[in-house]
């Protein structure tokens, strides 16, 4: 409910209103130019002006915009998340099976990893950005994923499609296996051990193997079909 302030304040002017989509649209251009650059070059070798220049802008322009680089890179962290949010709930207010619900948000992070490999590194495997969200002690849009797959691994639990076991366990036990197999191809840790015509089968046969593993009963067929399951264990009980 809003503050006797919010109910006094008057709404935007239209100026106000372009001059905000105009001011977001130059920071979108800062954090893709930015994005590039810390992955062309590294983090701590870019600078502002660095940025600045990729951007057509000077340094002290910048500075109206973001404060300095670790303000740039948890931009594009929380968009980054933002993103996934919108890819892994595609689902929502679908009805599917809580087992097939969870294959399918597995399949989409990984979709969403692979067709964004540079924000997907900035968004898990930079330290710099553990370090911001230890500081400001708030992080909505990363924990608001995985709350989601928290309720959708207690509804399975629920289903019998996973044994019962303590969820905070269970939800980092799924997010591992799949945020594992995306992190190993995304730094190329698999050039090695697949050959890079493999790699794609491979990975999709992992995927369900291990989501077949971690099911109560797997299916028989190639791809796990929890529906199918779930309907076998409701029969017996």
């Amino acid at each position: 409910m809003p503050s006797p302030q919010q109910r006094m304040r008057p709404p935007p002017s239209r100026r106000d209103v372009r001059t905000e989509r105009a001011r977001e649209v130059v920071r979108e251009q800062i954090t893709r130019a930015a994005l590039q650059l810390f992955l062309d070059e590294g983090f701590e070798r870019v600078s502002m002006r660095r940025i600045a220049e990729a951007v057509g802008y000077t340094p002290g322009a910048l500075y109206a915009y973001f404060r300095d680089k670790d303000e740039i890179l948890f931009a594009l962290h929380a968009l980054g998340f933002a993103q996934l949010r919108t890819a892994v709930r595609s689902l929502d207010g679908v009805a599917v099976p809580p087992g097939e619900r969870l294959f399918k948000l597995g399949e989409r992070y990984l979709r969403f990893a692979f067709e964004n490999p540079q924000l997907y590194q900035l968004m898990f495997i930079t330290n710099r950005i553990g370090q911001r969200i230890r500081e400001d002690k708030r992080w909505e849009v990363g924990l608001d994923n995985y709350e989601h797959l928290r309720s959708v691994v207690r509804a399975c639990m629920a289903a019998g499609v996973l044994p019962r076991a303590d969820i905070e366990a269970a939800t980092f036990a799924v997010w591992s296996e799949v945020h594992g197999i995306a992190s190993a191809v995304i730094r190329g840790r698999t050039h090695s051990v697949i050959p890079a015509r493999d790699l794609p089968r491979v990975v999709r046969d992992a995927y369900r193997f291990a989501f077949g593993g971690l099911l109560a009963k797997p299916a028989k067929s190639a791809r796990p079909r929890p529906a199918a399951t779930e309907r076998r264990q409701r029969r017996k009980t």
